[in-house]
């Protein structure tokens, strides 16, 4: 009998050990959004959009896998615990999620281009360039697919559902966000992949998730830095970021032609930049950048 209570007591503390995790899992939720589905009822602001359709090959529309596979992975994720909210191409205002991930297709002329690519928005912070990182690690290893991060479009960086600053229908500043192309649509072993091997990717993206929402630091992800008023591309062969306004500041880091920035006011010959993994402020000499105003942009589809 003593033996019996033992066990029973082992029962227990094993049972009560592994109640916080099963709880913690119950309080997550994600939006899985399948790129392009339903674009036709994009809201008036994103108008523009209506037509974006996507990439198509063999018959197969790009929406179709991006749905597919957002719905297996949501039934992975929601097997574990995690509430999950698959999204059409409209964005709830303001949408709020411990993790955000749009899933797409990639498309090109050239047929033979193969493999993925993850990115987040162009203000990068520690919370979103987590989930890339976890992402890539889980879904490459998922799909076997080479990395294709050279092909990283401005179309990926500056998606309209990261951009909370100049529409509604966007995550919210605080939701951690990525936007996966999952292979190229248009080369037939990509294609493939993504229509005969579907429940195999879309494992690698509920991994990934999980894998990004498991790493969480205890206190919480720092606070996201302020939302950017301007794009500054660097339009020198290599331009010098500083710790101040000024020559005499110290150069903290050098950085190459075509590297965009994330800009937050401009002062004089010199441009603040947003603070990036740390809150270090850095500044760039006017004449080194192009600078564009955020808010005048159009929509930007993948």
């Amino acid at each position: 009998m003593r033996r019996i209570f033992s066990y029973l007591a082992l029962f227990l503390l094993l049972l009560s050990l592994s109640l916080p995790q099963a709880a913690s899992a119950a309080t997550w939720r994600v939006g899985l959004q399948a790129g392009h589905w339903l674009s036709n009822e994009l809201p008036d602001e994103l108008s523009s959009l209506r037509n974006s359709t996507g990439a198509a090959a063999a018959g197969i529309r790009e929406a179709q896998v991006n749905l597919d596979i957002a719905q297996r992975a949501a039934v992975y994720l929601r097997n574990v615990g995690v509430e999950v909210d698959v999204l059409p191409a409209t964005v709830p205002p303001a949408y709020r999620a411990d993790a955000f991930v749009s899933i797409h297709a990639d498309g090109n002329a050239n047929t033979r281009l193969r493999g993925f690519k993850v990115a987040t928005q162009w203000r990068e912070w520690e919370a979103g360039v987590a989930l890339v990182n976890a992402l890539r690690q889980d879904y490459g290893k998922a799909s076997g697919l080479a990395w294709d991060g050279g092909r990283i479009t401005s179309g990926m960086r500056g998606y309209y559902a990261f951009s909370s600053g100049c529409f509604r229908h966007s995550i919210a500043n605080d939701t951690p966000g990525a936007i996966l192309e999952m292979g190229y649509l248009t080369n037939p072993s990509d294609r493939t992949l993504m229509t005969k091997e579907a429940d195999r990717l879309a494992r690698g993206v509920a991994d990934g998730v999980l894998r990004f929402l498991r790493s969480k630091p205890a206190n919480g992800w720092p606070a996201p830095p302020a939302l950017p008023n301007f794009r500054a591309t660097v339009i020198v062969a290599s331009a010098n970021l500083r710790s101040g306004p000024g020559i005499n500041y110290p150069v903290v880091r050098r950085v190459q032609r075509g590297r965009v920035l994330m800009a937050e006011s401009i002062e004089g010959e010199w441009v603040k930049l947003t603070s990036f993994r740390g809150n270090q402020i850095r500044w760039a000499h006017r004449d080194n950048l192009k600078l564009e105003r955020i808010n005048d942009e159009q929509p930007q589809d993948s």
